[in-house]
């Protein structure tokens, strides 16, 4: 009785799974073929779109450059060189999608002489109009009529390509309805045949659970490794802010002496010192100068990661105290610095201090040498422009935007991160003075108090740096 209830249970579980097999193999080859004809349908119509979009950007390329020459507008330059540039890469875009397609590979070649002419056309046409802006109308006449016919022959070999894949598109198109026709039989013959499979689904299921025991501890297991190596990490990471400090600490001491032997060769040997010697000494002098720069630096560099005793202080303050520390900078520069109602915020008053003696320094280092400078300091509320910059952004605080806008000399906006990494400079040391540590401890110290900081500027039209911190937490009140 119960070896035939075994067999019959055998017998059952074999014919299920046989029809659970039949039923996969047919709905996989169903839904290939259904793959298969979409993705085709849509290649097609991924080709006709862009060559619809490559005649439109060869139509704005004309477009734009007889909007510069009715109206000498310089941005239909820019968007003519923008559309010129959307033309070569449809171009390419087409070539790729067409990989497929030696007929269409064909074709394209055939457009791409027109179409790289035109270009060429258009561009001596840009050339003439800046060249002679009231005249050699003529010359500009032929080479339009010119254009024109290129135009034209781009307009029919493009539409040779369309045609090609219109003609492929209708057998897609019927495979496509064909397959989604038979979809809904496929899908009520694997909805009966799972049926079947019901006990087999059961007993993975039970095989999952065990199974997600084990991962279960496995994942705890790995968690506790993971906390013990961030420990270890940190604790590294302390050692290594602590050699740091010892090792610069230790450096100021053979400087000091190589800056006091110096003088004394200077002062004691001078009528001895005779051809270059006098250079070699100045350039010995100059260097351990500039080593004990940036020996201090690294030393506050250092400090800039260390734990602190936060206390509300007044950013007012704070300015008043920096702009005494720099006076005899700002009378050399005949600046102007600006503030007034700037918050109170919790943090380390030589932190705050060294941050915006740091930007303001920065920004009287880099102003121009025939304005005088111009320093304003401001609060906002920050929109997303500035949040998004902030590494642990949480939206369940308040943050404020302080910004530092200066009308200096300015940077490359591609180097807005590059001069926030240590040592990273972007003039020579005989243009401009410093070690580029400045700004990476105003960095380091932003962040500390879970900030951040950022640079928007453009060549010779100033810069606008911005520290973005929280309100949450005891990190901001009003200013009184």
């Amino acid at each position: 009785m119960w070896d035939n209830k075994l067999r019959n249970i055998r017998i059952l579980t074999i014919v299920t799974c046989l029809l659970v097999l039949a039923t996969g193999v047919l709905s996989i080859s169903s839904l290939r073929k259904l793959n298969d004809n979409l993705y085709w349908t849509l290649h097609t119509k991924d080709v006709l779109q862009l060559s619809d979009e490559l005649y439109a950007s060869i139509l704005e390329s004309e477009s734009n450059l007889r909007g510069y020459s009715l109206s000498r507008n310089s941005s239909f330059i820019s968007e003519y060189s923008l559309s010129k540039q959307q033309s070569l890469r449809l171009l390419d875009s087409l070539i790729d999608v067409t990989t497929d397609n030696e007929v269409q590979q064909q074709n394209i070649a055939v457009i791409r002489a027109p179409i790289i002419s035109r270009i060429e056309l258009l561009d001596s046409i840009l050339a003439l109009v800046r060249i002679h802006p009231s005249g050699a109308d003529t010359v500009i006449a032929d080479k339009v009529v010119r254009g024109k016919q290129i135009t034209q022959t781009i307009k029919n070999q493009l539409a040779i390509i369309n045609k090609t894949e219109y003609d492929l598109l209708q057998p897609r198109n019927k495979g496509l309805y064909f397959n989604l026709d038979m979809l809904p039989a496929i899908l009520l013959f694997t909805t009966l045949t799972g049926l079947g499979a019901g006990a087999l689904l059961i007993y993975s299921l039970f095989q999952y659970h065990l199974q997600k025991k084990e991962t279960d501890k496995r994942i705890s297991e790995y968690q506790q490794q993971l906390t013990e190596q961030i420990q270890r990490l940190n604790a590294s990471n302390l050692e290594l802010e602590q050699f740091a400090y010892v090792a610069s600490h230790d450096l100021q001491e053979p400087l000091r002496k190589i800056s006091a032997f110096s003088d004394l060769l200077r002062d004691q040997y001078k009528d001895a010192i005779v051809g270059d010697g006098e250079l070699y000494l100045k350039r010995i002098t100059t260097s351990a100068l500039r080593m004990r720069e940036l020996i201090t630096d690294l030393l506050s560099y250092s400090r800039a990661s260390r734990k602190t005793q936060a206390q509300f202080i007044d950013l007012n303050s704070i300015l008043d105290m920096v702009k005494e520390d720099l006076e005899m900078l700002i009378r050399e520069k005949t600046a102007t610095i600006t503030y007034s109602k700037l918050p109170v915020v919790a943090g380390n008053t030589s932190e705050f201090r060294q941050l915006f003696q740091n930007l303001i320094a920065n920004s009287l280092k880099f102003s121009k040498p025939e304005i005088p400078a111009n320093i304003s300091i401001s609060v906002t509320d920050p929109g997303w422009n500035e949040l998004r910059h902030v590494f642990n952004y949480d939206e369940s605080k308040k943050y404020i935007a302080i910004k530092v806008k200066d009308n200096g000399i300015g940077f490359d906006p591609e180097y807005a991160d590059k001069i926030f990494i240590i040592f990273q400079r972007l003039h020579g040391k005989d243009s401009f003075d410093g070690t580029g540590i400045g700004l990476a401890i105003c960095k380091k110290i932003v962040e500390k108090y879970d900030g951040a900081i950022f640079a928007e500027s453009s060549n010779q039209n100033g810069a606008t740096f911005t520290i973005v911190l929280p309100k949450s937490n005891g990190l901001y009140v009003a200013s009184t």
